[in-house]
C-alpha cells in the first residue's frame, strides 16, 4: 500500500445519527490502513480545525463522498468544493450517494431552484459516481451525468447472526429536518393506533432508535404497550436488533437499510423521497406508505401482510441486497486500486 494513502471524507457522521455513522463504518471497512480526514462540515470545524487534521489535509489525498443525500443539496455543494480544493484533484469518488429530489419541498431540503444543475460541473470531473437508487439515477441523468445504482454503502456491512424472535415487531420513528405532510406528531399517533391493534393480536414490540432525538416519537407510538426502547451503540448493534424482529415499522432511512441487511420485512414510512429511492433499489416499493397518507389501519394491514409473506420477502430482500453488495465491492475495489491498496 502507498504510504501516502489518504482520504478526505465528506459525510455527516459522528453527529449522533446511526445512519451516517453506518455509512462511515462501511467505507472505512473497505479501505483498511487508509488515513481518513473529515472535510469540515460545521462552522467551528472551519475556524478551529485540529492541528493533526490540518496536517493531514496538506497531504495528497482522494476525495470520497460517502452515502447520504448529498448531491443536490446547496450546503453539501459548498463542502464538496472545499473537498476538491484540499485534495487538489488527486482522485474524486462518489459511491452510493443519494440525490435530493427537487420535487420534495421540505423546510430544510436545500434543493430549491436550479440547485441540482449546479452540481453538473462538479460531478463531471469525478472518477466515479454511483448512487443509492433508481430515482437518483434519473435525477442525475436529467443534468447529463451518468451513474449506476450500487445501493447505500451501509449494505456492505456484515450481516447479523441472530435468531428471529417470533411475534416481535421493531418500531423506529424519526424525521430529520422535515417530512411529507409536515406532521410528525400525527404520524406517531397513527403508529400508536397500529401498535394497539397489533398488541391485541398478541404481538410484542421493541423501539429501536437511530438518533437520540427520535425517542419522543417512539414513546408516543409505544405508549400503550410495555416495550423497551433501545439506542444501539453502533450500526452493527442496530442491525442485530432489527435482525431479532419478525417485522419492523421503520421511518428513518437507515433503519430500513439496516433492516434490509438483516432480511427483516418492513413497513417503511416514507418521510422523504430518499426512502423510496432506497426501496426501489431492493425491489421493495410495496413496503412504502408516505407519511402524509399513513393511517393506523394501513400500517396494520401491511405488517400482517409482511408477516404472512415473510419467507418470500426475506429471500427476495437477501437476493436484492446481495446484488448491490457485489456492485459496492466492485466500486470500492476500483478505489482501493487508485489508492494503491492490494486486493484482499
Amino acid at each position: 500500500m502507498s504510504q501516502d494513502a489518504a482520504v478526505a471524507y465528506l459525510g455527516f457522521h459522528e453527529k449522533a445519527n446511526l445512519g451516517d455513522d453506518a455509512i462511515y463504518d462501511a467505507v472505512k471497512s473497505q479501505l483498511p490502513g487508509v488515513v481518513f480526514t473529515n472535510v469540515p462540515r460545521q462552522a467551528h470545524e472551519f475556524v478551529f480545525p485540529p492541528a493533526a487534521a490540518l496536517e493531514r489535509l496538506r497531504r495528497p489525498s482522494t476525495l470520497v463522498m460517502g452515502g447520504g443525500t448529498l448531491i443536490g443539496v446547496r450546503y453539501f455543494r459548498m463542502l464538496a468544493r472545499i473537498g476538491l480544493a484540499v485534495t487538489k484533484n488527486n482522485g474524486k469518488y462518489a459511491i452510493g450517494v443519494g440525490v435530493q429530489d427537487p420535487g420534495y419541498t421540505g423546510r430544510g431540503s436545500g434543493s430549491g431552484g436550479s440547485e441540482l444543475t449546479k452540481w453538473k460541473p462538479i460531478l463531471a470531473g469525478f472518477d466515479s459516481v454511483s448512487v443509492r437508487g433508481p430515482r437518483s439515477v434519473e435525477l442525475l441523468d436529467s443534468i447529463g451525468i451518468s451513474a449506476q445504482v450500487t445501493g447505500d454503502p451501509a449494505l456492505i456491512l456484515p450481516r447479523p447472526e441472530v435468531p428471529v424472535s417470533d411475534g416481535l415487531i421493531g418500531v423506529n420513528l424519526g424525521y430529520g429536518d422535515d417530512l411529507w405532510g409536515h406532521d410528525p406528531a400525527g404520524v406517531a399517533e397513527q403508529v400508536a393506533v397500529a401498535v394497539r391493534e397489533l398488541a391485541g393480536r398478541g404481538h410484542r414490540f421493541v423501539g429501536i432508535l437511530m438518533n437520540p432525538s427520535d425517542r419522543k416519537w417512539v414513546e408516543v407510538a409505544l405508549r400503550d404497550v410495555r416495550a423497551d426502547i433501545l439506542l444501539p451503540a453502533n450500526a452493527e448493534a442496530a442491525t442485530a436488533e432489527f435482525g431479532r424482529c419478525s417485522a419492523a415499522i421503520v421511518c428513518r432511512l437507515h433503519a430500513g437499510i439496516l433492516a434490509a441487511l438483516s432480511d427483516t420485512p418492513v413497513v417503511s414510512l416514507e418521510y422523504q423521497p430518499k426512502c423510496r429511492d432506497f426501496a426501489l433499489s431492493i425491489d421493495d416499493e410495496g413496503a412504502l406508505i408516505r407519511t402524509d397518507q399513513v393511517t393506523g389501519a394501513a400500517v396494520v394491514d401491511r405488517v400482517l401482510g409482511a408477516l404472512a409473506d415473510a419467507t418470500t420477502l426475506r429471500a427476495t430482500k437477501r437476493a436484492a441486497v446481495d446484488r448491490l453488495r457485489v456492485q459496492l465491492h466492485s466500486e470500492y475495489g476500483a478505489l482501493r486500486r487508485q489508492l494503491g491498496i492490494a486486493a484482499d
